[in-house]
């Protein structure tokens, strides 16, 4: 009987460790549009971009991947915030420059993948909505 409870609860602390283990990529979010800031101009993505558009953007996002927390910090005068919403609640935010140091609206900083191209993606809808305003 006492084999059987210390293996039960080897085996229990073992699932409690693993399971609160981060895997260094961001929960997902969904989204119907989004709001887009570089420097000083912010731009809402509502009723100007395609579906497609939002979703791309959604897609690169729930796909981040980071190396773990850093020191270095975020360089906001190219940085780009992007606060996704759904269901016309804030579904997810995020802040990243163009070296890829990002927090997702939190204290941490966390450098991303290098094989992600987020930034560059946002910058192009960036530029695109601007135009538009």
């Amino acid at each position: 009987m006492r084999k059987s409870s210390l293996f039960i609860s080897t085996i229990l602390i073992v699932f409690l460790i693993v399971s609160s283990c981060n895997n260094n990529s961001v929960k997902k979010i969904k989204a119907d549009y989004f709001d887009i800031t570089l420097g000083q101009s912010s731009y809402s993505a509502y009723n100007k971009v395609e579906k497609e558009t939002v979703q791309s953007l959604v897609d690169a996002y729930n796909d981040i991947k980071y190396n773990g927390q850093t020191n270095q910090q975020i360089n906001y005068e190219k940085a780009i915030t992007i606060i996704f919403i759904y269901n016309d609640q804030i579904s997810g935010t995020l802040v990243i420059d163009d070296k890829g140091i990002f927090n997702l609206g939190y204290v941490e900083n966390y450098e991303i993948e290098p094989n992600n191209d987020i930034y560059k993606q946002a910058k192009e809808i960036y530029n695109d909505l601007k135009q538009q305003y």
